[in-house]
């Protein structure tokens, strides 16, 4: 028998830790509760995420509780089932006798309390069910820890996901990305694999990096780390994707551990065909999706291959229960997601069947088809609900995007960008937009007819980021493209353009003679749409620039009218932006302030980045005529901090003289070293913080300032301003929230699958439920990762491709 052999069979005693323990201090608390609670605790979760490990930790932990002790069962080895009781036997020391393993087991545990630690269920999982559960009816002493990927499902079994490490999300420079728990994991690997090693500023980044891409999954972590051997921190994350999947670790390890695409394998052969086909088609998705997207994208196979859509909720729900899809639900939305190890695996997958063009065309098609419809909705009351979806889905389209751009139909790619155009203003995000804009005029021919429209927005976000030579190039491309197509809608939007650019460059009679040709032509069309709108927002600034501070805020004031109107938020909230630096200039401080906390308190709720940078400096404006000169200057902080994220231009010069104006009254009322203290601390401030000092909420809790403090304390604040925006409600804590969103879910997907199969379902996964709604606590699920920072908050969503939505 070789070692490999001998450890893949070693059962009775619990195995020696060989390397140290990092982290899981809150599961080390729970389980012990829920085996106080609960006869069968069963630890799921994907591959390599440590279930073993923790496991052994907890029975170890747990020794001085059981007066017969703790049995460690390694299921992995065993390949007959058959052999399952008498493997239980063995580990248990019952001896060889006549008669059933079953019976003798039944006998041998009737009177004793013990904890038997099953590991590895999955690949028996039927056999390990029966046996779990007949066992636990005839030994009322008996505790049963068992670890798999796919659950047990049987009477009293009490679920524990078992998450990722914690991983530092965007927090790339902070003190707390070197105390999470994966980071800490790799640098000890590290550490005892090359002498010498050790975590310092040079590898900071690459290995937070590294940490993150990995998902925190401790074995990919660990194959990692071994990988130093050989290459640098910087070199290891180069080489991410098939590579790390490839990467041997050390030669003891259990065969399917060798590697990380041995331990995927091993996921991969306890699904049926159908879960194989659909694991690889949600490759496709980036990020986390939904049911609806799914049913699109990944169903009617070629030739009539598996799964059809009437088959889908019953194969998803067969990936959920084998942990290789996950529930990522955001607020009251019931969504899935895949780790990246997962998605890169069915993507390999995909690649090999040859499917992954045909899929990815399908899902460009699915968004293309919602994108359209949310232009024509932008302007409407539906607008708070597009642009929710577009949060959710943005990741998804991104990444779908860099595979189609070059090479999608033309009239499809230019209404998937024109939609994507408004998305991106809506949201403030203009680095983001630029990037796709510059990609799709390197990839097309945009002098055919009908790309007007397209240059028309794609030079809009030049002008927002003051690149106005481009953006004006593009707008005299526009104009002529659209008079040559005599498409008056696009005209409209096109002398709009050069409007506003003539607005950036300062030249404000320019401005104010192409606006108003716009407003008219707009007036004599049926147009209907959210670009058009935004016209008397510009033509009130054109004039407040000049000192015609009544007709600045008429012009403000109209707009936001007709937008009230339509039930519309984004321009609304810009015209009483407008409005209210009107009324500040005009010298009416309390109307002003009032105006702008409203306009602000809009922008925070549609999550608009470029609207709260200009309300934070508004409000800094009247801060300062106020005489809160301290306060003011931390809000410019943060709005500075939040204008280079945003990668947007001062609205022309008058702008930025204007702030320069309360930027020199503040530091004369401070002096220049308090002014920079100040300023220094609003630029490290979260700017949900900065949001609630500028809107004179009761800020919360705790230290407002910098660092570790303030990271602290924002999931806290993250969790308050949830609460808020769903209407003041209490909260649910996760696992009731997750209850009873699972509930609603299972019975609509029940509802929507086809009858005969909807019939076994919605039984199974009530009863499922049932149990886990009985065993609810108050405390949140242990383990669950902190939320990083989500996609919308990384610059690097766009330039590196890596367009996974981190908003958890």
């Amino acid at each position: 028998m070789t070692l490999a052999t001998a450890l893949e069979r070693q059962t009775g005693r619990l195995p020696a830790e060989l390397t140290s323990f990092v982290g899981r201090k809150a599961e080390l608390r729970e389980i012990p509760r829920l085996l106080a609670e609960h006869r069968l605790v069963t630890l799921t979760g994907p591959g390599g995420v440590g279930k073993t490990r923790l496991a052994v930790r907890a029975a170890a932990e747990l020794r001085g509780s059981f007066a017969e002790g703790v049995f460690f069962v390694a299921l992995s080895g065993l390949t007959e089932p058959t052999l399952l009781p008498q493997a239980v036997c063995d580990a248990l020391g019952v001896g060889e006798r006549t008669g059933d393993a079953v019976d003798r087991l039944a006998d041998h545990l009737a009177d004793r309390r013990l904890l038997l630690v099953l590991d590895t269920c999955e690949h028996l999982v039927d056999e390990c069910a029966m046996l779990t559960e007949a066992l636990l009816r005839t030994a009322p002493g008996l505790r049963v820890l068992a670890t798999t990927r796919q659950i047990l499902d049987i009477m009293g079994e009490y679920i524990f996901m078992v998450a990722p490490l914690d991983r530092p999300g965007n927090s790339l420079d902070g003190p707390d990305a070197l105390d999470c728990d994966s980071v800490r994991l790799f640098a000890e690997r590290a550490a005892a694999t090359v002498q010498g090693w050790t975590l310092d500023d040079g590898d900071r980044a690459a290995v937070v990096r590294l940490c993150d891409r990995l998902d925190g999954i401790p074995l990919a972590i660990e194959l990692a780390a071994v990988q130093l051997r050989a290459f640098s921190p910087d070199q290891v994350l180069g080489r991410l994707g098939t590579h790390m999947f490839r990467a041997r670790g050390r030669r003891a390890g259990l065969g399917r551990h060798q590697t990380l695409h041995a331990a995927v394998d091993w996921s991969h052969e306890l699904c049926s065909d159908e879960e194989r086909r659909l694991w690889a088609r949600l490759s496709v998705f980036a990020g986390d999706f939904d049911l609806e997207g799914v049913e699109h994208v990944c169903a009617d196979g070629p030739d009539g291959a598996e799964p059809a859509p009437e088959r889908i909720v019953e194969v998803l729900t067969g990936l959920l229960e084998k942990s290789i899809v996950h529930r990522a639900d955001r607020g009251d939305r019931v969504r899935y997601r895949m780790l990246d190890t997962l998605r890169e695996y069915g993507a390999e997958r995909l690649a090999a069947a040859g499917e992954q063009d045909r899929v990815r065309r399908r899902c460009f098609e699915w968004y293309a088809r919602r994108l359209r419809r949310a232009r024509l909705e932008l302007n409407t009351s539906a607008q708070v609900q597009w642009l929710e979806w577009f949060g959710l889905e943005r990741a998804n389209i991104c990444g779908v995007l860099g595979h189609i751009l070059a090479t999608a139909e033309p009239h499809a790619i230019r209404d998937v960008m024109a939609a994507l155009g408004r998305l991106w203003a809506l949201q403030g995000v203009m680095g983001e937009a630029r990037y796709w804009m510059d990609r799709l005029l390197a990839a097309r021919d945009t002098t055919a007819p009908g790309w007007a429209g397209f240059l028309s927005i794609a030079a809009l976000t030049m002008t927002l980021q003051d690149d106005i030579g481009t953006a004006g190039g593009l707008l005299e491309r526009a104009v002529l493209q659209a008079r040559a197509d005599d498409d008056r809608n696009t005209l409209v939007e096109a002398i709009a353009g050069q409007g506003i650019a003539a607005l950036f460059a300062g030249d404000h009679d320019l401005a104010l003679e192409r606006l108003g040709t716009a407003a008219e032509l707009y007036r004599d069309t049926d147009y209907d749409d959210v670009v058009p709108m935004l016209v008397e927002v510009f033509r009130g600034l054109a004039h407040m620039f000049e000192n015609r501070l009544g007709p600045a805020a008429e012009h403000a004031g109209l707009a936001a009218r007709v937008a009230a109107e339509r039930g519309e938020l984004w321009v609304r909230s810009y015209g009483m932006l407008v409005g209210g630096i009107a009324l500040w200039l005009a010298g009416d401080l309390d109307a002003a302030l009032a105006r702008l906390r409203a306009a602000l308190r809009t922008k925070r709720d549609l999550d608009d980045e470029l609207g709260i940078t200009l309300g934070l400096e508004a409000i800094a404006g009247c801060l300062c005529s106020g005489g809160e000169h301290a306060r003011a200057a931390r809000l410019l902080g943060t709005s500075d901090r939040m204008r280079e994220f945003t990668q947007t231009a001062w609205f022309g010069p008058q702008h930025a003289a204007l702030r320069d104006n309360h930027i020199a009254l503040a530091k004369q009322a401070l002096g220049d070293e308090r002014y920079e203290a100040a300023f220094a601390e609003g630029a490290r401030l979260p700017s949900a913080y900065a949001v609630e000092d500028a809107l004179d909420e009761t800020p919360s809790p705790g230290p407002r300032a910098d660092g570790p403090a303030a990271a602290a304390a924002a999931p806290a604040h993250r969790a308050r301003t949830a609460g808020r925006r769903a209407g003041g409600r209490r909260a649910l804590q996760p696992r009731h929230r997750r209850t009873a969103d699972d509930r609603q879910t299972h019975r609509r997907l029940a509802r929507r699958a086809h009858p005969r199969q909807a019939r076994p379902h919605l039984p199974r996964a009530d009863r499922r439920l049932d149990h886990r709604a009985r065993r609810l606590r108050p405390s949140g699920t242990p383990g669950q990762c902190r939320s990083p920072s989500s996609c919308r908050r990384s610059k690097m969503i766009w330039s590196t491709g890596d367009t996974r939505s981190r908003s958890r």
